[in-house]
This record gives structure tokens, C-alpha cells and sequence, in this order.
């Protein structure tokens, strides 16, 4: 917090002296590009860290600066009234979008074109609606800030407008600097990874497009009172595709992207547009082009790059040792699956499968490829549904629960193919799963950027080598790192119970032995139960109290690794090449 006070503070003194001594023409075009600014910076939270390309975030923009034009002009001293119902209104008709959008897991391409049709269907409504919007001339003499009975000088509103853009451009820079702004990362980046964590990933992509709403809603109320007016094509499809060229161009990935692309390219306009007016429309298309070639990540994260410096400057968050959650008393049964039956259209992918994990067991999960085997550890984790049966986790009905609920109970899951944030760095990964025992977006939006890690996964960060590697990019990992890494992540929330499939998948004969010890202490020191799904039979012998055998879908055998062994039904299905 303090780093970003050390830049937002000189930032906004020269905004505020730039205001007063620009003169009222240029400072106006400043108060006026800003408002935009604030705009596009809504943009960037929903696209740049959530990664929810809203085509229609004019909706809330041009609700609110509708709103703000009727109440002010109404009533000159409710400006600061106006605002405050702007924000209000524009979070609310994002939220009732996201609802729709979310709940019913459309495609992200469906959810832009859906933002930008609703935003052309409210073009259409305001040019007819003449009572209410003006129809096609829109609403005029609006007029300026005022409060307390007294409208503000155009020079005093332009400082105010300059001051208010920069002190919520900030606000949403400080959110960001919190544990929400991880979270939402590792939404875009991998939402199957971040749901497995505990996190309600619907609901909070609902909250940050509200949140987004309300910002893009106090920029319309900004943007009304500079330009005095408002017309339907605020709703537009050129204000529109503008914003997401000011955002790509700056760089959605930083808040700071947004704001430089747009006062960049509506400052460029403004100088050339007259002298070169015929050619404009041309040249910011050419810009687009060259935006996307050469600058794929935009203005701002290119230039910080090429000056040697990460394009994600946030620091590393504090891990601090939390301690284990207490395991279940021995014979207790922490998970049951009763009769499960699941089907891929005609294909039965498993077939009445019964399976009980008990306290403090260390089982395996075996059989031929396309056996069921992670299938089965899909529904044990709520990562799919199934069609017949039931799951129960610590004695109580979780069937057709979603996997964040699964997490939330305790059941932490690691995928055959390493699920991890990539562009997050190591400690920010273990904290983004340690954070998920309080997943709420509030509670992420107040949390320090600490994060109470459970001795489990220390232990493995440690054993690993990968505690002296915090600050590196998950991505850089080898492939063998990124499965302790998220063997690290399971640990770290609120693991009762742990679920692997394939950990030892590209390690060699020594690591797995390796990997088969340390599993076995964490199972012995936290009396942790545990499933795993493995081929490697040194690695079963090294590590299982009991192993399950799954063939076409069924249940084949359940017994010792010794009695495994020497079923004649197991070593014909699946250990033939075991002699």
C-alpha cells in the first residue's frame, strides 16, 4: 500500500497543478480525456485481470450519464447525489447482465457480443424514447458540478473532474494491489484451477462486472458534466470499439495501460484530426494493426519490459506458517462414491463404482488408460457430474455439489496436467491458495497481501527447492516443479482430504521414490488421508496402504498392494507387462 501511495500521491498533485495552469481549453480537454480514461480503466478490470471482454461497457456509461443529465438538471445542487446513484446505477445493470451471462457459463466471445448488443439495443431506445432522452438530440445544457446551493466555475470543475478521475483510476490500482487482484488473475488464466481452490468463480466474476459497472457509471456522470450534453450515441458502436482500442493499445494488463492509451490517442486525435481529418479514421486503424503486431500486451507492459523491469510489479506477498486443519479420527470414512454411474453420450465411462476413503488411509487409484480412473476423481472433487449414484463427504450428501464447495469442505484436488496460474509467480500462487479459505470478494477486496500457509505445504516448498524460488513465473517452472507446485497449492487451504492424479508423471525412477516418501510423511504427520492415481508400480509400493483396481469403467479389485498383486484378474487387465 505504501508503493502505491509513493506514486498515486505525485500523480495526483500533477494532475491537479497541470488542471489549474493548462489554461481552461487544454485543462478542459484534460478533465474531459480522463473522465474517458475512467472509462476504459473499467474496461481494463473487467478484460485486463478478470479477463471478460465486455464490448458493451458503454451500458453502464451512458445509463449513468443519462441519469446524472436528468437529476441535475432537475435539481443544479444534487451533483454529488447524482454521482453516487450513477455508480449505484451502473453496477446494477452490470450485475444483472453478469447474472445472466455467468450463471448460464456462456462463452466468452457470447458474453462480448452480448455487451454489445444490449448496448446498441439502448442506442435504439434513446433515440425513440423523446420524453425521457431527448430522442436523437439528446439532453443539452446540463449543467456544470455544483453542491451546496452553488455551480462550480468551468476552471474549478475541470480541476474537480481532473482530481475525482485520478482519485478513482488510484482506487482501482489499490484494489488491485490486494488479494482480489491475484484471485482474478488466476480466474482468466485458469478458472478450473482457481474453482478447485475453494473460490466461487461465478460469483465473483459477477461482483468485479458489477464493480467494473460501477466505475464506467461515475465516469458517465464525469464525462456528462464536461461535455454538457448527452445524445444516444453514447451507446454507440465507434465510442465503443474506441475503448477497447484505448485499452489494448495502453495495456489492459496494468491499470495504468488504459489511462495512457486514451489520453495518447484522444490527445493525438484532438492535435491532428483537424490538420490531418481526412486520414484520421485511417491512421487509428493503422495503429490498431501495429498495436496488435508488434505490442500484443499494449504500450505500457511492452516499454517496462524492454526497460528490464517486470510488467507485474506487485511484491511478493508474506508466507507465514498457519499450521494443519486436525485430520479425522482414525475409521472414519471421509469419503464415499455409492453406485456412480457416468456416460459420455453412448460411452459408460464408469459403471456402478463404489469406493470409501477412510481416515488416515494412503490409497491408490490403478488400472489401464481410459479405465475411469480420473473421471472418477473429477466427480470425487465436483469437477463433473454424474449421471447415477451419490457422493458423501464427512457424512454428508455432496452430490451435484460444484467443486468450490467440494474445496471449501476440504477435498483438494491435484490434475493429471499441472493446473497452476503461470502468470503468477510461485509465492502468489501458494497464496492464492491459502486466501481461498476466505473467498469472499469483500473479505479479498480488505485482506494484507499475507498469506497464512498450512505446514503441509511448507513442507513441500521446502523439500522441493521451490521455497527459494518464490519470485519465480509459475511458467518458468519445469514440468516436475509445476506438480509439486500444485501439490504445494492443494496443502495450503483448507485440505482434509487430498486427491493426485499422476503426481509422478515425467519424473524419473529417483523422484518418484522421492515424491513417495515426502507423500508418506505428509499422510503419517497430519494424518492426512489421500488418493492418487499412478501407473508406477515402484511408486505404489513405495507409498499405498491400499490399492484399487478400475477396468472399463468398473471395479475390478480392492485390497493390499501384495493382494493386488497377485490377482489373476488384475495382472490379466493391467500388470501383464509385470511378469
Amino acid at each position: 500500500m505504501r508503493r502505491g501511495l509513493v506514486y498515486f500521491a505525485p500523480t495526483l498533485g500533477a494532475a491537479a497543478i497541470a488542471s489549474l495552469f493548462l489554461g481552461d481549453f487544454r485543462a478542459g480537454q484534460l478533465s474531459l480525456f480522463l473522465s474517458l480514461a475512467v472509462l476504459a480503466v473499467s474496461l481494463g478490470l473487467v478484460w485486463g485481470y478478470a479477463g471478460i471482454l465486455s464490448l458493451g461497457q458503454l451500458l453502464p456509461f451512458g445509463l449513468a450519464a443519462y441519469l446524472t443529465a436528468r437529476i441535475t438538471t432537475a435539481h443544479p445542487s444534487l451533483s454529488v447525489a447524482a454521482l453516487v446513484a450513477s455508480a449505484a446505477a451502473g453496477a446494477a445493470i452490470s450485475a444483472i447482465v453478469a447474472v445472466v451471462a455467468f450463471r448460464r457459463r456462456l462463452a466468452l466471445v457470447v458474453v462480448g457480443l452480448l455487451t454489445l448488443m444490449l448496448s446498441l439495443t439502448f442506442e435504439q431506445i434513446a433515440q425513440q424514447w423523446r420524453d425521457v432522452t431527448g430522442g436523437f438530440n439528446g439532453l443539452t445544457n446540463v449543467p456544470r458540478l455544483g453542491a451546496f446551493g452553488s455551480t462550480l466555475s468551468e476552471t474549478w470543475q475541470n480541476f474537480t473532474i481532473t482530481v475525482a478521475a485520478v482519485v478513482i483510476i488510484g482506487g482501482v490500482a489499490l484494489l488491485l494491489s490486494r488479494p482480489i487482484g491475484a484471485v482474478l488473475v488466476g480466474i482468466r488464466d485458469n478458472e478450473r484451477r482457481t474453482e478447485a481452490l475453494g473460490y466461487n468463480t461465478i460469483a465473483i466474476k459477477i461482483w468485479v462486472f458489477s464493480v467494473g459497472g460501477a466505475v464506467a457509471g461515475v465516469a458517465g456522470a464525469l464525462y456528462v458534466h464536461r461535455t454538457g450534453f448527452v445524445s444516444p450515441g453514447i451507446f454507440g458502436f465507434t465510442l465503443a470499439t474506441n475503448v477497447v482500442l484505448w485499452t489494448l493499445i495502453g495495456g489492459r494488463s496494468l491499470v495504468v495501460g488504459p489511462v495512457v492509451g486514451t489520453l495518447l490517442i484522444n490527445f493525438a486525435s484532438a492535435a491532428l484530426a483537424d490538420v490531418w481529418l481526412q486520414y484520421w479514421v485511417l491512421a487509428t486503424g493503422v495503429i490498431f494493426v501495429a498495436a496488435v503486431l508488434f505490442v500484443p500486451d499494449g504500450l505500457v507492459p511492452s516499454v517496462v519490459r524492454v526497460a528490464g523491469r517486470a510488467s507485474r510489479r506487485r511484491r511478493l506477498p508474506q508466507i507465514r506458517e498457519r499450521g494443519e486443519i486436525p485430520g479425522e479420527q482414525a475409521g472414519d470414512a471421509v469419503m464415499e462414491a455409492d453406485a456412480i454411474d457416468k456416460s459420455f453420450g453412448s460411452f459408460n465411462a464408469l459403471k456402478d463404482v463404489s469406493l470409501q476413503i477412510d481416515a488416515a488411509e494412503l490409497r491408490c487409484l490403478i488400472g489401464p488408460n481410459g479405465a475411469g480412473k480420473s473421471t472418477l476423481l473429477d466427480i470425487l472433487s465436483g469437477q463433473q457430474q454424474h449421471q447415477g449414484g451419490a457422493v458423501a463427504l464427512f457424512g454428508q450428501d455432496y452430490t451435484g455439489n460444484p467443486a468450490w464447495e467440494f474445496a471449501r469442505r476440504g477435498v483438494s484436488r491435484k490434475f493429471q496436467a499441472p493446473q497452476i496460474i503461470q502468470s503468477l509467480s510461485v509465492a502468489e500462487n501458494i497464496a492464492l491458495a491459502a486466501w481461498a479459505i476466505h473467498p469472499s470478494p469483500w473479505e479479498l477486496t480488505r485482506s494484507p497481501w499475507v498469506a497464512d500457509v498450512s505446514t503441509g505445504a511448507l513442507q513441500v516448498l521446502n523439500s522441493t527447492g521451490l521455497a527459494d524460488r518464490h519470485a519465480t513465473p509459475a511458467g518458468d517452472l519445469s514440468h516436475g516443479e509445476k506438480q509439486w507446485l500444485e501439490i504445494a497449492m492443494a496443502l495450503a487451504g483448507t485440505c482434509r482430504v487430498l486427491l493426485l492424479d499422476e503426481p509422478t508423471a515425467g519424473m524419473t525412477a529417483a523422484e518418484s521414490i522421492r515424491a513417495a516418501t515426502l507423500l508418506r510423511e505428509l499422510h503419517t504427520r497430519f494424518s492426512l488421508p489421500i488418493l492418487i492415481v499412478e501407473h508406477d508400480m515402484a511408486f505404489i509400493r513405495a507409498v499405498a496402504d491400499r490399492v484399487t483396481v478400475l477396468a472399463r469403467g468398473r471395479l475390478l479389485a480392492d485390497g493390499t498392494v501384495a493382494e493386488i498383486e497377485a490377482n489373476r484378474d488384475v495382472r490379466a487387465v493391467y500388470l501383464g507387462v509385470e511378469g
